[in-house]
């Protein structure tokens, strides 16, 4: 009996730490701020000293925005694979759930901003591709797809100074901001005009919506866009 109850505990904590991996959850390093949370993502500000060693941890499968140029090097678990390499300021990246250490080995902070999802299936509001709103078709000038699978899509989206997008859509998803620039905005069908300024590494969420946007500021705004499925 006290045997088969050892067996029956290792069972139990094996299935424990498959599910953190899965969902991101655990203990986590103090380098890694949680920023945002609903009940599809989780997104952690996460910065590393140059020569700083985070200990083992777990994300969920997701993105990472690079915000600074670096190098390091992580150590995935049960198998031990090292993997070493470099980013570069505004990668976006697509990964599934792991389990790792992770190091800073160059001479200059990693600052990223990692997205875990909490869906394991898409949902269903995504855009049809036929749709003329759909971002890419009608400000096919200023945004660029990243790349896409079937939990998001990665925009990546420029505006010269004082240049307007057209109406478009947008699905459910989060807005990081990669240079300080002036927004405004016209959301449909209300019509309504919103100014604000954003900040380089600013995140934030919105539910599908239909707007125009101009670039009021002086310089190029750049910002990527992460749509959920």
């Amino acid at each position: 009996m006290t045997k088969h109850r050892c067996w029956l505990g290792v069972a139990l904590l094996a299935a424990l730490s498959s599910a953190y991996a899965q969902s991101g959850e655990g203990t986590r390093p103090a380098a890694q701020k949680l920023v945002l949370e609903n009940e599809f993502v989780r997104v952690f500000d996460i910065r590393l000293p140059p020569g700083a060693f985070e200990a083992k941890h777990s994300h969920a499968r997701g993105l990472t925005i690079s915000l600074s140029d670096y190098s390091n090097e992580t150590t995935s678990f049960p198998e031990g694979k090292v993997s070493r390499g470099q980013a570069r300021f505004g990668d976006v990246r697509w990964a599934e759930p792991v389990t790792h250490e992770a190091r800073n080995t160059g001479t200059t902070e990693q600052h990223v901003i990692r997205i875990e999802l909490k869906q394991e299936m898409p949902s269903s509001d995504s855009i049809s591709p036929s749709d003329q709103l759909d971002s890419l078709l009608a400000c096919k000038d200023t945004q660029k797809l990243i790349f896409e699978n079937r939990f998001v899509r990665a925009i990546d989206d420029r505006i010269p100074a004082g240049v307007a997008e057209p109406k478009h859509r947008h699905a459910h998803g989060l807005t990081i901001t990669l240079s300080d620039w002036d927004a405004e905005t016209v959301t449909y069908p209300s019509a309504q005009t919103a100014r604000r300024h954003a900040t380089l590494g600013e995140v934030r969420w919105s539910e599908p919506l239909i707007h125009e946007v101009r670039n009021a500021g002086p310089t190029e705004s750049h910002t990527v866009r992460i749509e959920l499925k």
